[in-house]
């Protein structure tokens, strides 16, 4: 930890210097400039623009901000053209005086024409990836970029997601989308699956300012992923300018500290590229809960109280060298991701039981191999390869002897005991994790073209536990061989419809212990070792009604291996289960989008799906509310039946609405279930038949309302005001078919509201945001039961370059 706080003081030292350009800027007081930027009539920035001020026969093109800039001009009368292809050329007159920085910002309409027989529509990334055939949602965070959100907090404003999480900064969290939770949803980063990166690179680690947009795949997965995902992936795409400088520091409550540095350089000359950014957290996460206080097994009080054995801290480096644009390959980068993270531990599972010294942490390295190339060896034929090999050590500290907490913070000693606060232990892994993509796809005509992805995953851990060197299930070899081979087809017939066939074949070799005979004369723990196979396949089409209606459909038969903390457990509250079997689900999604214009200044923007799956052998976290324990298990029949809808409107440049709502009815659908007991072993009537899940929010919302004023205050300025407001109808705890009425555990609606507040001057360069999240200090929970934190303060400066 301590080199991360060098290399950070390193970064800001180099920032000290740069913020000297100041006195370079006042030098030519006598000349004008012209700086803007240019966006779609959505409010999405477009890079590339032509900018062209004809009298002085100067021209600059837009950075992928959306930014322009023309300096050292005459003061005099001027004609600016904005022109960029799929969209109507755009002419302003300009008058500039002397010394005057005028800002022109211009929105560009779209436009569609015949080229030789061939429809051209000028459109953003973020829209191109929305108008795929599959049921994708992309959100471009550039409008957000001085925010103090993370990759969770975005997420969690998308229609059919909820991020689950167990507490403050650092706690665990569970993505669910439509339903499916854990690994059922896969994380990528730039296309890399992040099942590698380590604990310290998770979604709330990652600060928005270094997102470009984040794509959100519901349901059907494309092939280029290479996945066993079995409800959906979430693919987050970074900041990949050739030069830049992006550095952040923020600072809230219950002593949050967060800092972010971004860069890249790259050579025009030769290629060659560095890039590189820095990220560290920290937090006391000592929020105020509302908790039984106990004596022994006896709750003598219900108060609220700080926690009190909450700390997190993480840091990673992720720097990557190369070249790019070289005849030999688009990209050839070399890279390596280092991270580190320790937490104390607070609770369990649930909040029934409280610890004092449990401690968690982990150390990683992963070194990177990324290379890609459009027309390698023949025209239409495009590669790339990603590998990476990720080595992670862990530990799980359970010292303490004989000492329990209660949530005052107070220790009862109990002498001549060796137990620890939940089972006395300190287990160290040793995680080795292979990871690499191939993919390849070939255009065989305007018509017709291929793709393939062949994605290999080894993993493998070993266990040693100093305070119990001769546990037997840790003498046991435990690892994972997961490889998946997927081959798709797009065919599209005409400008209008596209359609994308697809099927996917999935291999897992598996080796772990299972305890057998339990409580009897031959129990005893013996090695196991499994194979399974399955096979998937599936089709996403499109069709575009009108030009601004979309119309999609898709279908996935998929399955998911069970990854290393379902079988192999976590080593303190997920116990493993080497029984578990894969998972199959029938996914189908049907939707349609329709964006459209009122006059030139009202923009509408709607979008609603209806989703179905039908799963079997769903894995799923089982929660006690006895023990602070898990463990996955199968369901042998769900099913989910959905609808989701969002709205957006933006009036110019200045205000901006939207909202969403999900509807989920997801119900176990098993006739009969398996009960294996000493007594009554067999297929049994399944009483739970009908009833929704535990623990997953069936009905929530978002809205959000937004303002920007430009040049208020102070010149060469523009001020956001935003608004989020989140809702979540209540649920339940436990399998509601459980208890009496009046005993039925429920986790209660829920309503929070955050506001925000941000300013950028001198064209972005200098920024700041002052955010209130959960402004009336609501008691918010998630699954099982887990208080969040209240009412937060945040204060976020930016230095972009």
């Amino acid at each position: 930890m301590q080199q991360f706080i060098k290399v950070i003081g390193s970064f800001v030292s180099m920032l000290a210097l740069m913020c000297l350009d100041y006195t370079a800027w006042a030098q030519e007081a006598d000349r004008a400039s012209v700086v803007g930027k240019v966006q779609t009539a959505s409010g999405e920035a477009l890079t590339g623009v032509s900018v062209v001020l004809q009298e002085a026969k100067r021209g600059t093109v837009t950075d992928a901000a959306g930014h322009f800039e023309l300096t050292g001009l005459t003061p005099g009368d001027y004609t600016l053209l904005l022109s960029f292809i799929g969209f109507e050329t755009e002419q302003r007159s300009i008058s500039l005086k002397a010394s005057q920085k005028l800002e022109v910002n211009v929105s560009l309409r779209e436009k569609s024409f015949e080229m030789k027989g061939v429809e051209i529509i000028g459109k953003s990334a973020t829209r191109e990836v929305n108008e795929q055939p599959y049921a994708v949602t992309a959100i471009s965070t550039r409008e957000l970029q001085n925010s103090t959100s993370d990759a969770k907090e975005v997420l969690n404003r998308v229609s059919g997601v909820r991020v689950m999480e167990e507490g403050g900064l650092g706690s665990n969290l569970s993505f669910t989308l439509n339903g499916f939770s854990g690994d059922q949803v896969k994380f990528f980063l730039d296309g890399i699956p992040m099942d590698n990166f380590g604990s310290s690179l998770q979604m709330s680690d990652i600060p928005v300012n270094t997102i470009d947009r984040i794509e959100v795949y519901k349901g059907v997965v494309p092939v280029w992923l290479g996945t066993d995902a079995l409800g959906g992936a979430v693919n987050i795409i970074t900041n990949r300018k050739a030069n830049f400088l992006d550095a952040s520091y923020s600072i809230g409550s219950f002593n949050t500290h967060r800092l972010s540095l971004n860069g890249a350089y790259t050579n025009p000359a030769n290629g060659y590229t560095f890039r590189g950014n820095v990220n560290y957290n920290y937090s006391d996460n000592n929020y105020r809960v509302l908790v039984p206080i106990k004596e022994g097994s006896n709750i003598i009080d219900t108060t609220e109280v700080e926690r009190f054995h909450d700390r997190y801290r993480s840091a990673t480096v992720k720097l990557e060298t190369g070249w790019v644009n070289k005849k030999y390959a688009d990209n050839l980068l070399f890279g390596v991701i280092a991270s580190g993270n320790d937490k104390q531990v607070q609770t369990g599972a649930t909040m029934n039981s409280v610890y004092g010294g449990i401690i968690r942490n982990s150390q990683s390295v992963v070194p990177t191999l990324r290379y890609s190339k459009d027309n390698f060896l023949l025209e239409g034929l495009n590669v790339s390869l990603y590998s990476a090999y990720n080595i992670t050590k862990s530990e799980v500290i359970d010292t303490l002897r004989g000492v329990t907490y209660n949530w005052l913070g107070e220790a009862t000693y109990t002498p001549g005991s060796n137990n620890g606060e939940l089972r006395r232990t300190y287990t160290t892994f040793d995680d080795n994790d292979f990871n690499s993509q191939l993919n390849a796809g070939y255009v065989l005509s305007p018509m017709h073209s291929l793709a393939f992805n062949y994605a290999l995953s080894f993993f493998r851990r070993e266990t040693f536990d100093a305070e119990n060197p001769d546990r037997i299930e840790n003498q046991f070899p435990r690892s994972l061989n997961k490889q998946v081979l997927g081959l798709a087809y797009k065919f599209d017939p005409t400008e209008r419809w596209s359609t994308t066939l697809f099927s996917k074949f999935y291999l897992l070799h598996a080796k772990t212990s299972k305890e057998y005979d339990f409580a009897l004369e031959t129990q005893r723990i013996e090695a196991l070792e499994t194979s399974k196979n399955n096979f998937g396949y599936g089709l996403a089409t499109t069709y575009f009604l009108l030009p601004d209606l979309q119309l999609k459909a898709s279908y996935e038969r998929t399955n998911r291996m069970p990854w290393a903390t379902e079988v192999f457990g976590d080593g303190l509250f997920i116990l493993p289960n080497p029984d578990l079997g894969p998972e199959q689900s029938n996914n189908f999604n049907a939707g349609a989008a329709y964006g459209f214009k009122l006059g030139n200044d009202h923009q509408f923007n709607l979008e609603s799906s209806f989703i179905y799956r039908d799963a079997e052998d769903l894995i799923y976290q089982v929660v006690r509310v006895a023990t602070p324990e898990t463990y996955y298990d199968n369901l042998s029949q769900t099913r989910t039946l959905g609808v989701e809808g969002s709205l957006k409107y933006q009036w110019r440049d200045m205000l901006r609405l939207g909202g969403n709502f999900t509807f989920q009815d997801i119900t176990d659908q098993a006739d009969v279930i398996y009960n294996e007991s000493y007594t009554n072993s067999g297929y049994q009537r399944n009483f739970q038949k009908g009833f929704r899940l535990p623990n997953i929010p069936y009905m929530f919302g978002n809205a959000n309302a937004g303002l920007t004023f430009r040049n208020v205050v102070l010149p060469e300025s523009v001020w956001n005001l935003n608004y989020y407001y989140n809702y979540v109808e209540q649920y339940f705890l436990s399998w509601a078919e459980l208890g009496s009425r009046d005993t039925k555990k429920v986790i209660p609606t829920q309503s929070s509201h955050n506001l925000e507040l941000s300013a950028g001057f001198r064209e972005g360069k200098y920024n700041f945001a002052i955010e209130c999240r959960n402004l009336t200090d609501a008691m918010l929970y998630d699954k099982y039961y887990l208080q969040k934190p209240g009412r937060a303060f945040y204060l976020k400066f930016r230095y972009v370059l």
